[in-house]
C-alpha cells in the first residue's frame, strides 16, 4: 500500500497541476520562486485565472472605501474611480499570464471583483472594444475549451459581444453579471464544439439568446438564473419596457433549442412584463425551475407525444414571494401540465401551503385536470408545507396521485406551516441522539417496536382527511416503495396517519420507510404495520415481503 502524502510537495506532478488550475494567474506563478521542480508546473496547469485582486493597488482601498458612505444606496462602481492606467496594467499582465503558458490554455477566468478600480471597458486603445475582448482576441487565447467571465457587482455600461469571444474549439461558457449579452454573429454556426451555456444576472434580447443558440449546433446545457428576457427592439420601445407601462396584450414568443437535454431557468425574471415564452425543446432529458410560481404561468413547454418524449426528470422548487395570495391554483397546474411525459417530478413548495392549490371542487378539477395524466411518471416527490388546522391539504396530494396511475416510487417531506424559513431544533436534537439510537436498534430485543405508542390497532386513526374513500390505480398494482420524512411530535400526527393509509391501501408495497425527524430508527420498527396491511384487503397481504425500514 501507498504511503499517505504528508506534504504538498509530496504530491505528484498531476495532482499539482489539477490545483494549480484553479488558482489565480499572479498567485499561480508566483509559485514557480519555491524550487526548481514547481518553476514550471503553474505553466503547464492548461489554465489561466485572472483576477483585478490580484493586480490592484492596495493603497487604494482605503480611499475607494471612504467615498462611499453608509446612506450611499448606490453600487460601489459608482462610488469610486476607475484608472486608466490600472485597467492597461491589468490587461498587460493577462497577456503576459498567457504568453508564459507552457501548454495550450484550455481554462480561461476573467473575475472583475467589485472594489477594484479596473473598469471593463476603460482602455487607451478604443479599438479593443473592451477589456473582455482584448485578453480572449489574445493568439494564446484562441484555443480555449472553457470560458468563464464574472463582473462582480452591477456595471450597467458594459455589453459582451459574443462575437468576439473564442469560437474555434469552445466547449463551456459561463458569464456572470453581464448587463446586457450581444449576439454580434455570422449567419453560419461559429460555435460548433459548445455544449455548455451559463448565463447569470445577464439582461439578453430574445433574439440574441436565439443567434447564439443558433451557432452552437451541439448545446446541450442552457442554465438561465436571474435572467431577463427582452422584447424585439420594436416592441420594446413601444411599450417602454425598461420602466415604463407594460404592454395590456400578452406576447407569445419562441424560443427553440435542437439540441439542448438539460434546460434550466432559476430565479426566472421577465424583465418586459407580458411575455409568454414557448420552449422547443425536442430532445429535452432534464428540465430545472426555481422561481415565483406565478411566472412559471408564462413558460411553456412545446407538448410532446409520450412514445417520442424524453424527458426523464423535472425539478420544480416553487415559491410565492407574495405570501398570502390565494390565487396560485390556475398557475400552478396549468405549470405542471406541461411535463406529462416527464419520468421523474420532483416538487417543492416554499412561502405557501399544500391548500393553497388544493382543487376541491369538481369543477376546478375538471378545468385544471381534465385530460391530465402523468402516464410515464415512475418516482414522485414532494416536498411541502401544510396547515394543521386545514382539512384540505391532503386534497392536493390526492390531486396529484390521481394524475399518476403509474408511480412506483413516492417520496414525501411534510413539514407544518412555515411560510418564512427558520432553523429547526430537529436536526440539534438528531445528533444527540443519534448515536444512542443505532446501539438500541442493534441491541435491540424485538425485530420491531412501538411507532409512537398508544393503540396502533385504531382504525380511525388511519383515516386522512382529503386520501380517505378515494380509489388510486398506483395504489392498487404499481405503487411499490413509499417515503415518508415528518416531524413526529404527537403519536397520530399526520406522518403517523399517512404511514398507516398507505400501508393499508398500497396493494403491491414492498418498502415503507419512516424518518419522523430525530432518526430514532427503533421507533420505525412497527409490531401493528402487519395489521395495517392486512385490514381491509381483499386478499391477506404477507407482512414478510415489507420492508419497513428508517428514513
Amino acid at each position: 500500500m501507498a504511503a499517505v502524502p504528508r506534504y504538498l510537495s509530496d504530491l505528484p506532478d498531476d495532482v499539482l497541476r489539477r490545483i494549480l488550475f484553479f488558482a489565480p494567474a499572479r498567485e499561480g506563478a508566483a509559485t514557480a520562486v519555491l524550487s526548481r521542480r514547481w518553476r514550471w508546473l503553474w505553466c503547464t496547469s492548461g489554465a489561466v485565472n485572472l483576477n483585478t485582486r490580484s493586480f490592484s493597488s492596495s493603497q487604494d482601498e482605503p480611499e475607494v472605501q471612504s467615498q462611499a458612505q453608509p446612506w450611499d444606496w448606490r453600487p460601489k462602481s459608482y462610488s469610486r474611480d476607475f484608472s486608466t492606467k490600472e485597467t492597461e496594467g491589468f490587461l498587460h499582465a493577462a497577456g503576459e499570464a498567457l504568453a508564459a503558458a507552457a501548454s495550450p490554455v484550455k481554462r480561461l477566468t476573467v473575475f472583475i471583483a467589485e472594489g477594484s478600480r479596473i473598469h471593463p471597458t476603460l482602455l487607451e486603445d478604443r479599438s479593443k472594444h473592451d477589456l473582455i475582448s482584448a485578453v480572449i482576441s489574445n493568439p494564446a487565447a484562441r484555443r480555449i475549451e472553457e470560458l468563464h467571465i464574472e463582473i462582480e457587482g452591477w456595471n450597467k455600461s458594459f455589453t459582451l459581444s459574443f462575437g468576439s469571444l473564442a469560437s474555434e474549439t469552445l466547449r463551456t461558457v459561463r458569464i456572470i453579471s453581464c448587463c446586457f449579452l450581444m449576439a454580434a454573429l455570422p449567419d453560419a454556426a461559429v460555435f460548433q464544439r459548445l455544449v455548455q451555456l451559463h448565463l447569470e444576472r445577464c439582461g439578453v434580447p430574445l433574439v440574441n439568446l436565439q443567434h447564439i443558440i443558433d451557432a452552437a449546433p451541439q448545446l446541450e446545457t442552457l442554465h438561465l438564473e436571474s435572467w431577463s428576457i427582452m422584447l424585439p427592439k420594436e416592441e420594446e420601445e413601444e411599450h417602454k419596457v425598461f420602466g415604463g407601462p407594460v404592454p395590456k396584450v400578452v406576447r407569445h414568443c419562441q424560443l427553440v433549442l435542437p439540441a439542448v437535454t438539460a434546460l434550466v431557468f432559476a430565479g426566472y425574471i421577465y424583465q418586459s412584463g407580458k411575455v409568454r415564452l414557448e420552449l422547443d425543446a425536442p430532445r429535452l432529458r432534464y428540465f430545472r425551475y426555481e422561481g415565483d410560481v406565478q411566472l412559471s404561468d408564462t413558460l411553456l413547454l412545446k407538448p410532446q407525444s409520450a412514445s417520442s418524449s424524453n424527458l426523464a426528470r423535472v425539478d420544480l422548487e416553487l415559491k410565492d414571494y407574495h405570501v398570502g395570495d390565494q390565487q396560485l391554483c390556475q398557475p400552478f397546474w396549468r405549470f405542471i401540465r406541461n411535463f406529462s411525459t416527464a419520468r421523474v417530478l420532483k416538487l417543492q413548495l416554499h412561502y405557501f401551503n399544500m391548500d393553497t392549490v388544493a382543487l376541491t371542487d369538481k369543477e376546478s378539477q375538471d378545468e385544471l385536470l381534465g385530460g391530465l395524466l402523468f402516464g410515464l411518471l415512475e418516482r414522485l416527490e414532494l416536498q411541502a408545507h401544510y396547515e394543521p388546522t386545514s382539512k384540505t391539504s391532503m386534497v392536493m396530494l390526492a390531486n396529484l396521485l390521481h394524475c399518476c396511475p403509474v408511480v412506483r416510487d413516492f417520496r414525501l417531506k411534510l413539514s407544518k406551516n412555515n411560510l418564512a424559513p427558520r432553523k429547526s431544533s430537529i436536526d440539534q436534537e438528531a445528533r444527540e441522539d443519534f448515536n444512542n439510537s443505532v446501539d438500541h436498534f442493534r441491541h435491540r430485543r424485538s425485530q420491531t417496536v412501538s411507532l409512537g405508542g398508544g393503540d396502533d390497532g385504531n382504525h380511525e386513526a388511519s383515516y386522512v382527511s382529503g386520501l380517505s374513500g378515494e380509489s388510486f390505480n398506483c395504489l392498487q398494482s404499481y405503487l411499490r416503495r413509499v417515503r415518508l420524512h415528518f416531524c413526529m411530535e404527537e403519536p397520530n400526527c399526520l406522518g403517523v396517519q399517512l404511514a398507516k393509509f398507505f400501508a393499508e391501501n398500497a396493494m403491491v408495497l414492498e418498502e415503507l420507510y419512516i424518518h419522523d425527524g430525530s432518526q430514532k430508527m427503533p421507533e420505525h420498527m412497527n409490531t401493528s404495520v402487519g395489521r395495517w396491511i392486512t385490514k381491509n384487503s381483499t386478499e391477506m397481504r404477507n407482512f414478510a415481503g415489507v420492508a419497513v425500514l428508517p428514513g
